[in-house]
C-alpha cells in the first residue's frame, strides 16, 4: 500500500466516525436521551435553514435583517426558540410509562427560567378529574444543572393562576405507576403511528385583548418549537407535525372563564374548536376516550413569559422582530384578512383613530381636542372608537386601516400590533405615574413612529395621586400639548 493510499484510508476512517458521532448526537438510539444537543441553526445574518426548517411562514420576515442588539435577536428573532430548544430535559427516569420533557428558555433579565412541555402517554384520570403521567420524576445531573436547567419542582408559578406551574398542580399529576383512577388501553389501539394531542389552555383572562394575545402568542411559539424540534420517539421527525398531527389534537380549557372574544384563536393549529374540560368529564363517551387511549399532551409557555413583556420599562429599538410579524400575519389570515386590506391609495385622506376609553383612564374634554384636530386638519378623516364594541376581526381591520391611533395608555394601543408595517403613527398619552414603555417599543418594531407626553391625572374625588393609581385616574392635557402631538404624527404620515 502506498503512502498515499494509506493516508486517504486514514482520512476516510476519521471522517467516518466524525460523521457516525454527529448522527448519534442528532439521533440518540436511547428514547430517554436528552434532546437538548439539538440546535436550530439560524442567525440574524445567515443564509442556511435550520435542519427542520422554520414554518414557511417566516419566511418574508427573515430577510432583510438589520443591525440589533443581542437582547432583541434573543427574543424577537427565532433565537428565542433556539433558546429553549437547547435547554431541554426528559424528566422521567428510565423504565418510565411516560415521557415528559420540557424546553426552558433564559431570557429573563432577572434571571427567571421559563419552561414549556409535552407529555407522552397522558391519559385522563375520571376520579382525580385531572390526565396523569406515569413518570418516576428525576432531577437535573450535574451536567444539565450547570447548562442552566432547573428541578421539575422548581418550574414556577405565573399570575393569574396561569402557566405549566399551575397545569402541573391541578390539571396534570406526575407520578410513578397508574392512578387509581385509571382505565389506561394501549396506545396501539388508536390510531397507529398517529398519536392524540391534546392542548392544556388555562387562560389567565378573557377580556384584556393585550393579555390575551400574549398567551396566545406564546402558545403559537410552542407549536413553532415542537414543529422545529426532532423528537427522538419519531425517528428525528418533529415533536409536532402539521401533516400528520393538526387532526388529532385538541385544544382543552380548564379554566372556568366565559370564552371571550379570542377564544376562536386556540384552534389555530388544532382545525377544531376548543372544549372545556369539565364538559369532557359530564360526557361519558368522551371522558372514557380520553381515559383508555394515551396521548401527547402539551403544556405551553405561559402567557407572562411572552418576550414583549420583557420589552415594557426601558426603551428598545428592535427594529427586526420576525417573531411579531409572523404572529401578527398569522392572526390576519386566521380572520380572511389580506396583507394587502387596509392600504391608503393615492390621495386617500389620512385616518386617525382615536381610542376611546369608557373606563378607566378617560381623556378629559377628548371631544373639545378632537374637535380642534378637525378644524386644522380638514383632510384628515378622524374616527373615535370603542374597540370593546367591535368583533376582533373588525378591530383588526380599523388598525390596517389607520394611519395615526391616538389614545390614553391601555389595552386599546395593543392594536399598534396590527398597523401596516412601516407605515404609521401612534400617540400615547400617558398618566404622570407611568412609565412604561411597550407601546413606544412595539411600534419601533413595526417601524412606525411613535409620540408621547406625560400628562396630569385627575385622582377621584377625595383621592390623591398615588404611584400605582395611573390604572384608573381620568387624565388631562392642554389644547397645545395635545395639538403638538397630533401635529407631529399627521406630518410623519404625509409624506
Amino acid at each position: 500500500m502506498t503512502v498515499f493510499a494509506r493516508r486517504r484510508r486514514i482520512q476516510t476512517l476519521v471522517a467516518t466516525v466524525l460523521l457516525l458521532f454527529v448522527v448519534s448526537r442528532l439521533y440518540p438510539l436511547s428514547g430517554d436521551a436528552d434532546s437538548s444537543s439539538y440546535h436550530f441553526g439560524w442567525h440574524p445574518h445567515g443564509k442556511g435553514r435550520p435542519a427542520l426548517a422554520l414554518p414557511p411562514d417566516y419566511d418574508p420576515y427573515l430577510e432583510p435583517a438589520v443591525s440589533q442588539s443581542e437582547y432583541c435577536n434573543e427574543r424577537f428573532t427565532p433565537k428565542y426558540l433556539d433558546d429553549f430548544r437547547t435547554h431541554a430535559i426528559q424528566y422521567c427516569a428510565a423504565g418510565s410509562t411516560a415521557s415528559l420533557r420540557c424546553f426552558q428558555g433564559h431570557s429573563r433579565d432577572e434571571g427567571a427560567v421559563d419552561s414549556l412541555c409535552i407529555g407522552q402517554g397522558a391519559t385522563l384520570d375520571l376520579a382525580l378529574g385531572q390526565f396523569t403521567l406515569d413518570c418516576e420524576l428525576r432531577n437535573p445531573d450535574k451536567n444539565e444543572t450547570n447548562r442552566g436547567l432547573i428541578p421539575f419542582d422548581q418550574i414556577k408559578p405565573e399570575w393569574y393562576e396561569s402557566g405549566p406551574r399551575w397545569i402541573f398542580d391541578h390539571h396534570l399529576k406526575v407520578q410513578r405507576g397508574p392512578s387509581d383512577g385509571a382505565t389506561t388501553r394501549s396506545a396501539s389501539e388508536g390510531r397507529p403511528g398517529n398519536p392524540q394531542f391534546a392542548l392544556l389552555v388555562k387562560r389567565e383572562c378573557n377580556s384584556n385583548i393585550w393579555h390575551c394575545l400574549m398567551e396566545i402568542w406564546t402558545m403559537m411559539l410552542t407549536f413553532d418549537l415542537l414543529r422545529t424540534t426532532p423528537d427522538p420517539s419519531r425517528q428525528g421527525a418533529a415533536f409536532f407535525s402539521d401533516v400528520a398531527d393538526l387532526t388529532n389534537t385538541q385544544a382543552i380549557v380548564l379554566d372556568d372563564l366565559s370564552d371571550g372574544h379570542l377564544m376562536d384563536l386556540w384552534t389555530i393549529f388544532t382545525g377544531r374548536p376548543p372544549v372545556r374540560l369539565a364538559d369532557i368529564l359530564d360526557d361519558p363517551e368522551q371522558a372514557r376516550a380520553f381515559a383508555e387511549v394515551p396521548r401527547n399532551v402539551i403544556v405551553p409557555l405561559a402567557g407572562a413569559a411572552n418576550p414583549l413583556w420583557q420589552n415594557d420599562w426601558v426603551d428598545h429599538d428592535c427594529g427586526h422582530a420576525p417573531t411579531l410579524r409572523t404572529f401578527v400575519r398569522r392572526v390576519e389570515a386566521f380572520y380572511g384578512i389580506s396583507a394587502e386590506e387596509g392600504e391608503r391609495e393615492g390621495d386617500s385622506p389620512i385616518t386617525l383613530t382615536f381610542v376611546n376609553r369608557t373606563g378607566s383612564r378617560k381623556l378629559a374634554d377628548q371631544e373639545a381636542l378632537l374637535a380642534a384636530v378637525a378644524a386644522k386638519h380638514p383632510h384628515v378623516r378622524i374616527q373615535s372608537v370603542d374597540f370593546a364594541t367591535l368583533s376582533f376581526p373588525e378591530q383588526i381591520r380599523v388598525a390596517r386601516a389607520t394611519d395615526v391611533l391616538l389614545g390614553v395608555h391601555g389595552a386599546g394601543l395593543t392594536h399598534t400590533m396590527f398597523m401596516r408595517d412601516g407605515r404609521g403613527a401612534v400617540v400615547e398619552i400617558r398618566p404622570a405615574t407611568n412609565d412604561y414603555r411597550g407601546f413606544r417599543n412595539l411600534a419601533f418594531m413595526k417601524g412606525l413612529h411613535y409620540f408621547t407626553a406625560l400628562v396630569e391625572q385627575i385622582p377621584a374625588r377625595g383621592k390623591v395621586v398615588k404611584r400605582d393609581s395611573w390604572h384608573w385616574d381620568d387624565v388631562r392635557i392642554g389644547l397645545d400639548e395635545f395639538m403638538g402631538l397630533v401635529d407631529a404624527a399627521i406630518a410623519a404620515v404625509s409624506h
